[in-house]
């Protein structure tokens, strides 16, 4: 696995955290970010990237700041 896939990854491990320690199922979550299920599914497990667009929409639908850093 290559960094960026590990960095994806973790990423989607932390937005699962967040969306469980919030309450929200998946379909739950999804519809108040605006995007499918499926879509949500994909990121949390890494597949695909979120846009900052929805990086901010997840920060503020969970009141948690979310910083990236990539070396």
């Amino acid at each position: 696995m290559s960094n960026k896939d590990k960095k994806l990854v973790d990423l989607g491990k932390k937005i699962t955290n967040l969306r469980k320690t919030k309450g929200f199922s998946q379909v739950k979550f999804a519809m108040l970010l605006g995007i499918s299920r499926e879509h949500l599914s994909k990121i949390e497990r890494g597949a695909t990237s979120p846009s900052v667009k929805l990086l901010f929409e997840i920060s503020k639908q969970t009141g948690c700041d979310i910083i990236i850093s990539y070396k």
